[in-house]
């Protein structure tokens, strides 16, 4: 109950008068059902195709023609044509979503609120058992104890995994029975090994924070204001960017630098600038998040899990972690993942020690440390390009 209430906060307008369709849609899913056999739904959020739910489909259109799958993305979204040229696509939170939705063999996503409508279906998955057969590709490799994930909350039919010590975390502390938590590997990581070519740049992903991820009386908890840009996230990432000595460093190497937050925090990127010519404000509109990771050499983020993706291409990283035990606090409790002990790269907590290593890298031409390269090789289940076929099987084998 106390979940369900801390969830009344985050109902719009626009949750209940989804109300009409996905009751309409309900009554009419025997009579779909009937000519639509076999439906595997996947999406993403609702304006992205860029994810796990991404590159699962895509695998489905190109590897499995007989598979009745549908990708579910807002038409407006900038990556609508991409996905629309791979197979069948409906309108995120449209009446046909509710239909396939309830109709689908599986709803697949990358996403927990990758559905029509995120709190509606949350009622009826949650209390109401409506949907068995959620398959969880999540988003990137859990290491933190993320209560929203466990089993009575969000009940899923299936997770996938990408380490052992990951797939382990889960079964004993999430609530799942063993059998619904697979080891598969991620499958964005199928194109992380593809030929690509890495560029001079340094690509910083902080991720977000989930108190300023909506302003309200949370948020004073953690912040003495309720003011985004009077925040220490702000301030430390703001100051970061306009810091004489990173100027200098970017200068003096002739290096890219993109600042890419959460897209969570996205909405806030407008208030961030820069005047060196050298850093660059990405905005998830036009920049694709993974294109980002196989373009650059380094990438520094401070709890990110976009670091396990750049770790199993073997390339650098740096963490800059100014707020750590709050983070812990506001946020998620540390799970099997030690950052010092268990990281891929040196762990800052001040922006001079950062400065340091971030030189460091540069004079030696963005080459791993050997220390991280082995910590990565150690972590890993699989390091090949079959993540999507063993997650196909893993589906198959419900």
């Amino acid at each position: 109950m106390k979940q369900f209430i801390q969830r009344l906060k985050f109902v719009r307008v626009k949750d209940l008068l989804s109300f009409f369709p996905m009751l309409l849609s309900l009554l009419l899913s025997p009579f779909f059902r009937l000519v639509n056999r076999e439906i595997w739904l996947v999406c993403e959020r609702e304006k992205e195709a860029r994810d796990n739910g991404y590159w699962f489909f895509k695998y489905l259109c190109e590897k499995h023609s007989e598979i009745n799958a549908v990708y579910a993305i807002k038409k407006n979204s900038v990556d609508y044509l991409k996905v629309k040229k791979l197979g069948k696509v409906i309108e995120f939170g449209s009446f046909m979503h509710w239909l396939y939705y309830w109709c689908a063999k599986y709803n697949i996503s990358s996403q927990k609120e990758g559905k029509p409508n995120a709190a509606l279906c949350f009622v009826l998955e949650v209390y109401f058992g409506f949907r068995k057969n959620r398959i969880y590709l999540k988003h990137g490799i859990i290491k933190d104890a993320q209560r929203w994930i466990y089993n009575d909350i969000s009940k899923l039919t299936m997770l996938c995994t990408a380490a052992k010590k990951e797939q382990i975390f889960i079964q004993e502390n999430f609530g799942y029975e063993k059998s619904k938590v697979k080891l598969t590997g991620l499958c964005r990581f199928d194109n992380l090994l593809s030929p690509h070519v890495v560029k001079k740049q340094i690509v910083v992903m902080p991720t977000m924070r989930e108190w300023l991820r909506i302003l309200s009386s949370d948020t004073l908890k953690y912040e003495k204001t309720l003011s985004f840009t009077e925040s220490e996230y702000y301030i430390t990432w703001m100051n970061f960017i306009q810091d004489d000595r990173l100027a200098s460093i970017l200068e003096k190497y002739n290096v890219d630098l993109f600042f890419y937050p959460h897209p969570a925090m996205q909405k806030y990127l407008k208030d961030f600038s820069s005047l060196s010519n050298h850093i660059k404000m990405a905005s998830a509109d036009v920049f694709d998040m993974q294109q980002l990771l196989l373009e650059s050499a380094l990438l520094i983020t401070d709890y990110s899990s976009v670091f396990f993706d750049f770790a199993y291409m073997n390339k650098p990283l740096l963490y800059y972690q100014f707020d750590y035990n709050k983070y812990r606090t506001g946020q998620y409790q540390q799970g099997y993942f030690s950052y010092e002990n268990d990281g891929f790269g040196s762990v800052c907590y001040s922006s001079k020690v950062l400065f340091d290593k971030l030189e460091t890298c540069l004079i030696n031409d963005f080459k791993n440390p050997p220390e991280y390269e082995r910590r990565a090789c150690d972590f890993y289940a699989f390091r090949d390009s079959d993540n999507c076929q063993r997650t196909y099987d893993a589906i198959q084998s419900l």
